[in-house]
């Protein structure tokens, strides 16, 4: 078992979790239960899902949580994708969003 805040792969994904936070503050109002609670919801859920598989035992458990983690962050970059094609937010802060 390792502490996951040393974990590259959770600081980032807790840095775009706060990014999306800020990202999603000034979404329209009636974003509020929409798009924007999405967003917030999926990008917390990443480096949770990091942060748990940092403190399974079995390999099969640690891998079906980072397979979850790597598609719910393909499930924030549509998320993000759909922001910017509704112009909530900039084809430039949808940058940090894209899966490398």
């Amino acid at each position: 078992m390792q502490d996951f805040r040393n974990l590259k792969v959770w600081q980032r994904a807790h840095q775009l979790a706060l990014l999306t936070y800020r990202i999603t503050a000034d979404f329209p109002r009636e974003e509020t239960f929409g798009l924007r609670h999405s967003m917030r919801k999926i990008a917390v859920e990443i480096p949770a899902l990091i942060a748990e598989a940092a403190t399974k035992g079995e390999d099969s458990e640690t891998g079906r949580s980072l397979a979850t983690a790597v598609a719910f962050g393909s499930k924030l970059e549509y998320y993000a994708l759909m922001a910017v094609d509704l112009e909530f937010i900039s084809a430039e802060a949808h940058q940090p969003y894209l899966l490398k």
